[in-house]
């Protein structure tokens, strides 16, 4: 019972990944329907994400209230909500207030489900449960794009389509709840026969006390700000950033983001099979040179002035930034437990993710008024400052965490 549950928790993640793509596959369609700047985007971003971050705040007193499962269908239908809401909107506050359902779903699913899966599961699945996150944001710019080349308006029926599956998932989830009762008793029998560990809470600020946590939230901030910034403003890129000299069709900049997030799958995949023999250390530094070498050939495309040249480095590009990302996040989650020992990985990792989730409302939509204001050409050179970051962070996390005696001084918790 406990792998079919499995097998629903991995269409649940491909849920999870359907709507997060959207607003950057269709933004300049979206944009000429509410006749707004492209910088806009960045107050639905910011939206989308306080929402989010509200969530995964409270999820933990939900989880006290309900039972896990209860959280996440519930979560599936607020998501649902948002995005129908989404579709019909005609006036851009109405499209932000659609964006509160869909952040609020979004956050309370990703974090019940990791931490379930964690808990309960062996590693590799983290890694997997991310690949198929990707596999939703893959169909999405696909599904979207389909539409945009019929119809400026064509989003919206787009838009709508996503709901539909989103709803087929949610029916699905409600007709298997009984598995979750069944799985529970089996893991509640497990953990009776396994050693617990000792798990030593800390408050919020002590935990920045804890050594090296400072230089992984910067670490983490900077992936999620390098996986933000390409997913949200690739298709930007394209559209503002080279346009005088080759023009892409709205349909052709939807396909750039669809393969960010298919390098983001592969990469995924690709990282759940390496994991059996290549730890985690090694894996993040293979993400964050293939980053570099994405990041490389997307800044050839804003001074080499060839429409050919551009139209094949940029999608080029997008997969293998993607791709680069695909192992770095399920590798620092996983890499956690290890860096600062089981006993305290629970409260670095509220940490971690709390301030990551702020790259989200402060790093994609800052770029947006820079790209409006000066150049959406300087996306490369921000996507390398942030990579230079996340490098930089997890090297000397490494050095920090040597010693695991001299993590924290517990005569001082």
């Amino acid at each position: 019972m406990t792998i079919f549950l499995l097998l629903i928790i991995y269409i649940i993640f491909i849920s999870l990944g359907l709507p997060d793509s959207i607003i950057g596959s269709v933004w300049p369609s979206m944009a000429n329907s509410f006749g707004v700047s492209a910088d806009y985007q960045g107050i639905v971003t910011i939206t989308i994400s306080i929402c989010t971050i509200i969530s995964s705040f409270f999820t933990v007193k939900l989880l006290n209230w309900f039972k896990p499962q209860y959280v996440v269908i519930s979560s599936i239908l607020l998501t649902c909500i948002g995005i129908v809401c989404m579709s019909y909107s005609i006036e851009f506050y109405l499209l932000i207030l659609s964006c509160i359902p869909f952040g609020l779903g979004a956050g309370a699913i990703d974090c019940t489900l990791n931490n379930y899966v964690a808990i309960n599961y062996k590693a590799i699945h983290m890694n997997f449960l991310h690949a198929f996150w990707g596999v939703g944001t893959i169909i999405s710019p696909l599904i979207l794009g389909a539409f945009l080349s019929n119809n400026s308006e064509g989003w919206r029926i787009g838009v709508l389509v996503l709901a539909a599956i989103q709803t087929v998932i949610f029916v699905f989830c409600v007709s298997t709840i009984w598995v979750w009762k069944k799985a529970s008793s089996e893991f509640d029998k497990r953990e009776k026969i396994e050693e617990k560990n000792e798990v030593i809470k800390l408050g919020f600020f002590k935990t920045f006390k804890i050594r090296g946590v400072l230089f992984a939230i910067i670490a983490f901030f900077s992936y999620i700000a390098v996986e933000s910034l390409t997913g949200m403003w690739i298709s930007s890129f394209a559209t503002y950033g080279v346009s005088d000299v080759v023009e892409f069709s709205a349909t052709t900049v939807a396909q750039f983001t669809s393969l960010f997030y298919l390098g983001i799958t592969v990469g995924r995949f690709l990282g759940g099979l390496l994991s059996l023999k290549i730890n985690d250390v090694i894996r993040l530094r293979i993400g964050e040179g293939i980053i570099l070498l994405g990041v490389i050939f997307l800044s050839t495309t804003t001074f080499i002035k060839s429409g050919d040249y551009i139209s094949i480095f940029i999608p080029v590009s997008a997969f293998l930034i993607g791709l680069g990302c695909g192992p770095v996040y399920p590798a620092i989650i996983h890499a956690t437990p290890k860096r600062f020992t089981k006993s305290l990985s629970q409260n670095v990792m509220s940490v971690q993710i709390g301030c990551a989730y702020i790259a989200n409302i402060s790093v994609a939509p800052l770029f947006g008024l820079i790209g409006e204001n000066v150049s959406f050409l300087l996306l490369p050179l921000i996507i390398f400052i942030f990579l230079f970051l996340l490098i930089g962070g997890n090297e000397i996390v490494l050095f920090k965490v040597k010693d695991k005696t001299k993590l924290i001084d517990l005569s001082k918790k």
